[in-house]
């Protein structure tokens, strides 16, 4: 049998954006939390047997047994029958089949014993009718707390002393008069006294943190143990500012944290007789869901810190047993949470959610709730601090982008995306050692192997999308149960995607550090803020990783949906200046962009904006004479016709889909191409009420006459597939940022559709063509905060014109949720769906309609958004091809040009320094270093160094290549270091910073005779540098110690 742990942590209703808010208060948004060092990440999809989301009943029955249900499900099948586990041992939970192995059992909850996050692990319950009304099964919680206390579980921590104690009884936490003020039905009250119940059971009742810890104490520790923290929860969850007016504070002073519950449970299973036999720990924390759900930010910032510290007590018990699978996961997105940027001295405004034809304000908040003070993230790597405020999409639970987590045992199983049945079966193959069959075939791709260390790059960027955009596709073009391409790339990370002055991520300078792999400021295009020229991660100056490849005799391309000097590509490729005497933003200058772009030399350049190409009052294939007129801006309109110079410097000119694929199939392919195929984007990215799609005259949200951005690249790669020397391809699909930040789900979607249809080329082209080639992608942020919403199996709040939950295909009027209510319901906020989100008699309301999953129909849904920005939100890089299992679990926005690089140039360049260097490269002045030597050897040796860079290179030669020692010898510094056999002498030298010196030794001071890096004549430890010089190892013929290096005042 086996004998390893399993430890689940569920902070319910947590997305990457819910942990952003945590990392950025606590940490600095460079910072680490736990859970972003747990080394495996996957989407995490969580839809019910019946409903596109999950619930925490439902959600909790599918983690307990791998089966999908129904959404109101609690351990019971819709008809009341057991429900069959993947493992097909009937009515019986994981958690029941370790109790009846012998393992050592816990359940840790910070809300209620009867919150199903736990509990649906040892308890059913099915419809009960109640006086003529049902009573759903999460409901009934006496009956579910009693189910729970004679289930046999060895640890039970939580709160919910109202449910255990029947009524007119007194508590440790309440009186009989509060309790029964709180409840007094039988459903929610027991008939007989629960706490006394455990006590016969053998359990020791504990009922604060200090008689928690006490127990530690005891000479004989408890093998059974009940933790009775608070009258219900061990949290208020309320808005702010009903916990404002009531004095209440978020989260119960004298209850132990849920990671102090965990610290004290593992200790106490440790003990257990049964420990050997392994043990399993479902762990909890629900304060993050019902905080959520209360739009209260400041109580969902406390409880995701709570659950992060859960997730650090783990990985200690993980350090202690390596036979142990961490593993996390929330069943469903609570709140849809947003972070935004925001002034630091103002009280926190409005936020312009979902508009029409007008703006529609809803709050954000701030530390204190509406129109407070925003939040501050502690300092990032620069020591500097960033305001925020919290937007919300709304009250409900959302399926959402939720990412799962894992480490330790078993956790290299988790696939990238995974369903929510895939948690169950992880923690089983761990805990009983058995490979379950899954519901659903895992359609992860497995790339060739590849045949080299270095290849070609196709980064693909479709911007401003998040897992939930994701979703929506998915739902609508093959059911909760298919799978994307971009679902079955092998390695997934989430992203973190903060800029050097705040902490979104903009499409500009997002563009910028992928190019270059280095944090800049929100405006820059291609240069720092004071318009100098930015340092590469590289080192080569003013090099973007497309100019390398370009001077590598790499064939080149860029792919773009909007207009090209859409910054996604041409940061690549094109530097501007930023309000350079005058207010014009770099991203602005379009004229100037664009032709950059053309003479950089890439060899493929496809997109839009001609417009931008022209100058004004000329007219093009897509631009009339009215068009021209319109635009007059002169840093959108170039003095000289850019097509025309693109055609003089060799490239091939086409305007549609089918003029490029007959001069790409063509007899004589080009070796340039520029496709310019719309007069501004190849998309008209507005609300669906500007495109009229709520009319009976809608616009179309593309150009008809343009490719989409998959059929560019299958094209493109026609053509740079061809250079023997490879290739690096960068595709941004512009629609999915530029609809969603009109809040336009049709047109989010639809650029969604075809960024995912690139993605299937480029995996194709790994597949098919040349396994040495990474397909990376990434968003810069999330865009507008989309959310797939649907009302079941809940009601609709008050308000709406129908009361059905289920959504129909059309409907008379808007439907809508509330967002961010205080003591009163909140703001409306209005679905989406495919014509908008107006409707009247004469042209309804829409939905979308998803496609069915296994189990049969899901619904229609419809979509809520956070509001119009850009957010640094939820957002998962995927990866696949060769390097790709170099994408860690979370990543910061420079490693994906890092990954690039490593990819197209080797790993040289971000190996780390070679040892014996002397490293001044974070000094930008002089630098004056006091060094003490001393030497025991006949020899008159002589000390001097030379610049080099990080791997002790010297005119491009390496330490052992051919002409090393003669590089060195050339390049010495005249500066030197000597003193007489047996004396220590104190030496001032002045160096240039900014730079890598290496020392070499003049054996006999004698400048044929060196002593370099790469010959084991040197070693260092801390910072002692020890010379041989005649190959007897006592390394003591000269020792240096840099005593200080300082920098020199100007």
């Amino acid at each position: 049998m086996a004998n390893n742990h399993v430890i689940f942590i569920h902070p319910d209703g947590t997305s990457p954006s819910h942990y952003a808010l945590a990392r950025f208060v606590e940490k600095g948004p460079d910072g680490r939390l736990n859970w972003d060092n747990l080394d495996q990440a996957a989407v995490y999809l969580g839809h019910m047997e019946d409903t596109l989301g999950g619930t925490s009943n439902g959600g909790a029955v599918t983690h307990a047994t791998g089966a999908k249900v129904y959404a109101e499900s609690f351990g019971l099948e819709q008809d009341g029958s057991e429900i069959t586990p993947l493992s097909g041992n009937t009515g019986k939970t994981i958690v029941e089949e370790a109790i009846d192995a012998g393992k050592v059992t816990a359940l840790v909850q910070s809300g209620a014993i009867f919150e199903p996050g736990t509990a649906a692990f040892v308890a059913e319950t099915g419809d009960l009718e109640v006086d003529g009304r049902t009573v759903v099964p999460r409901g009934q919680t006496a009956e579910i707390a009693r189910q729970v206390i004679e289930s046999g579980v060895d640890f039970i921590l939580a709160g919910g002393e109202v449910t255990l104690l029947p009524v007119g009884t007194e508590g440790f936490h309440g009186t009989a008069e509060e309790y029964d003020a709180i409840a007094s039905d039988p459903i929610r009250r027991p008939s007989e006294n629960l706490i006394e119940l455990a006590q016969s059971l053998g359990y020791t009742v504990v009922y604060t943190r200090d008689e928690l810890y006490a127990l530690l104490e005891q000479s004989a520790l408890p093998e059974k143990v009940l933790g009775v923290f608070a009258p219900v929860h061990t949290f208020n969850d309320r808005p702010e500012e009903v916990l404002a007016e009531g004095g209440l504070p978020l989260y119960l002073e004298t209850a132990p944290t849920i990671a102090e519950m965990l610290e004290v449970t593992q200790q106490l299973m440790e003990a257990h007789p049964n420990f050997d036999n392994g043990s399993i720990a479902i762990v909890e924390e629900e304060g993050t869901d019902n905080f959520g759900n209360n739009n209260n930010a400041a109580g969902v910032l406390e409880g995701v810190i709570r659950a992060d510290d859960a997730i650090g007590v783990a990985q200690n018990f993980l350090s202690r047993y390596e036979n142990t699978l961490i593993i996390t996961a929330a069943d469903s997105d609570a709140g849809g949470l947003q972070v935004t940027d925001v002034d630091p001295a103002e009280p926190v405004g409005t936020i312009n959610n979902n508009p029409t034809l007008e703006d529609r304000p809803v709050p954000l908040d701030g530390v204190d709730g509406l129109g407070t003070l925003p939040f501050v993230a502690a300092p990032d790597a620069n020591g500097d601090e960033f305001p925020f405020a919290v937007g919300w999409a709304g009250t409900p639970d959302f399926p959402g982008s939720i990412v799962s987590k894992a480490q330790g045992l078993n956790a290299d199983k988790l696939p990238p995306t995974v369903d929510n049945t895939g948690i169950y079966e992880l923690m089983y193959e761990t805990l009983f050692d058995v490979e379950l069959e899954s519901r659903i075939p895992d359609e992860t791709k497995v790339a060739p192997a590849p045949t080299a260390q270095t290849g070609n790059v196709i980064f693909i960027h479709p911007d401003g999308t998040s897992p939930s955009h994701y979703m929506a596709l998915r739902n609508i073009d093959l059911g909760p149960d298919g799978r994307l391409n971009w679902d079955k790339m092998s390695n997934a990370g989430v992203y973190l995607g903060h800029m050097e002055n705040q902490l979104t991520g903009t499409s500009n300078a997002g563009a910028v550090t992928h190019a270059n792999g280095v944090k800049v400021f929100n405006e820059s295009f291609g240069l720092e803020e004071d318009n100098s020229v930015v340092v590469p991660a590289s080192g080569n100056v003013g090099k973007t990783i497309l100019e390398e490849a370009i001077d590598a005799g790499k064939a080149t391309a860029l792919i773009q949906s909007g207009q090209m000097a859409e910054p996604g590509t041409a940061a690549f490729a094109a530097a501007t200046t930023n309000r350079d005497g005058d207010d014009i933003r770099a991203r602005d200058k379009y004229a100037e962009i664009i032709e950059q772009t053309i003479r950089s030399g890439t060899n493929v350049i496809l997109g839009g904006g001609e417009l931008y190409m022209l100058p004004i009052g000329e007219t093009g294939f897509h631009v009339d004479a009215e068009m021209s007129a319109e635009e007059t801006r002169p840093e959108r309109r170039p003095t000289i016709n850019l097509i025309e110079l693109a055609e003089s410097l060799g490239y091939t000119v086409v305007y549609t889909e089918d003029q490029m694929n007959e001069v790409v199939n063509g007899d004589n392919p080009p070796e340039k191409l520029l496709g310019v195929f719309a007069a501004d984007a190849t998309f008209a990215a507005t609300t669906e009420e500007d495109l009229g799609l709520n009319t009976d005259s809608p616009l179309p949200l593309y150009v008809a006459t343009a490719p989409t951005v998959a059929e560019m690249l299958e094209a493109t790669l026609k053509l740079v597939s061809a250079d023997p020397d490879g290739f690096f391809v960068v595709l941004e699909e512009e629609g999915t940022d530029n609809f969603a930040n009109s809040n336009n789900a049709v047109g989010t979607i639809e650029a969604v559709r075809r960024a995912d249809a690139a993605i299937g080329v480029a995996l194709d082209y790994v597949d098919n063509v040349d396994p040495n080639t990474l397909v990376v992608t990434a968003a810069d942020s999330d865009a507008g905060g989309l959310q797939v919403f649907q009302f079941a199996p809940y009601t609709r709040p008050s308000g709406n014109e129908i009361s059905e939950p289920a959504l129909g295909d059309e409907e008379p009027s808007v439907p809508f949720i509330y967002a961010n209510p205080t003591t009163e319901a909140g703001t409306p906020v209005f679905l989406d769906g495919p014509t908008g989100s107006t409707g009247s008699p004469e042209f309804p309301w829409d939905s979308f309609a998803a496609m069915d999953s296994v189990d049969g129909p899901m619904g229609n849904f419809g979509v809520a958004w956070v509001g119009t920005p850009d957010f640094p939100g939820s957002i998962v890089s995927k990866a696949y091809g060769l390097n790709a299992d170099l994408l860690p679990s979370t990543l910061d926005n420079t490693f994906i040009y890092e990954m690039m690089y490593r990819t197209l140039f080797g790993d040289e360049a971000f190996a780390p320094p070679v040892a014996e260097l002397v490293d001044l490269t974070g000094i930008d002045s002089d630098v004056a270093v006091d060094i003490t030597v001393n030497r025991e050897a006949a020899f008159d040796n002589v000390l001097k160094f030379y610049e080099t860079d990080a791997q002790g290179r010297v005119d491009g030669l390496m330490a052992g290549d051919a002409g090393y020692e003669a590089a060195v010898a050339a390049n010495l510094l005249d500066a030197e270091l000597f003193t007489d056999n047996l004396v220590t002498s104190t030496v001032n030298l002045t160096l240039p910073g900014g730079t890598y010196y290496a020392p070499a030794l003049l054996v006999d001071g004698d400048i044929n005779n060196l002593a370099t890096i790469g010959e084991s004549r040197i070693q260092r430890d801390g910072n002692v540098w020890r010379f041989e010089d005649l190959f007897d190892n006592d390394f003591n013929d000269l020792v240096i110690t840099i005593n200080s290096a300082e920098p020199v005042a100007a």
